[in-house]
């Protein structure tokens, strides 16, 4: 576990807020940095100091084990971000203890559960990519369904994807695969949702259609979507000014 202290010195907050960053399928922390780094920058009053929290969940193959790992380091009390499957944990720390949760983000994620064809798909596809050597968890065709056409020449970007990827390897891609894969649907989880809610979509998200955020936050009470112009699959790293201050928002909530 990784606690980045961020207050700023010589500035008096509201609160500090710790917030459980959850990355999405073969990402760490890095996932983050812009975002928090915007976060910080924010001149808006009544922000309030954040305490990332992060957790890299590389060793676990069901999201019920990642939910309690989370669940196990993190404080008593927090707000709670997951990013594509991270998202999927998010639901499953809902389910575990809902009553530690005090703000929620969806980001590029869904509630819906894998059909029976995407699920044998996805779990081919991660072993036919356990065997190849090198691995390679990043390649053009999924960068093209993943980033945003004005984002597909931003070399930092990229390298950031393919370096974590990589850094994560094919056993990481084979557990997480398998969770994805066998997670529960989690669309009666929604109508339960009490917290703070924001959904967040990118426009040119080709891996989770923004039709299927907007249709995910109108189920859960009072939730704010977002749908992002000139992001695809990577709304924090894509727009991460736009990421910070819909997080702002949340937690002023």
């Amino acid at each position: 576990m990784t606690l980045v202290d961020n207050q700023k010195s010589g500035r008096v907050a509201k609160r500090d807020v710790p917030v459980v960053f959850l990355s999405g399928m073969l990402a760490d922390q890095r996932m983050w940095d812009r975002a928090i780094d915007a976060y910080n920058r924010l001149h808006c009053e009544g922000r309030p100091d954040i305490t990332p929290v992060h957790q890299n969940l590389f060793d676990q193959d069901r999201v019920a084990d990642m939910a309690r790992t989370i669940l196990d380091i993190a404080p008593d009390h927090f707000a709670l971000v997951g990013m594509s499957m991270g998202g999927y944990i998010a639901f499953e720390i809902l389910r575990q203890a809902p009553e530690r949760l005090s703000h929620l983000m969806l980001v590029n994620t869904r509630a819906t559960a894998d059909s029976e064809a995407v699920k044998r798909r996805r779990i081919l596809l991660a072993r036919i990519a356990g065997r190849s050597q090198p691995f390679i968890g990043i390649n053009d065709t999924l960068l093209d369904d993943m980033i945003h056409p004005d984002h597909r020449g931003d070399d930092e970007l990229i390298r950031l994807l393919a370096d974590m990827a990589e850094d994560a390897g094919a056993g990481v891609f084979l557990r997480q695969s398998m969770a994805a894969a066998h997670r529960p649907d989690n669309i009666d989880v929604l109508g339960d949702i009490s917290i703070p809610t924001c959904v967040i979509s990118g426009e040119a998200d080709r891996v989770i259609s923004p039709a299927s955020h907007a249709d995910m936050a109108s189920r859960i009470r009072n939730a704010e979507y977002l749908d992002v112009a000139g992001a695809g699959h990577y709304v924090p790293l894509e727009q991460p000014a736009i990421f910070a201050e819909a997080l702002a928002r949340l937690l002023e909530r």
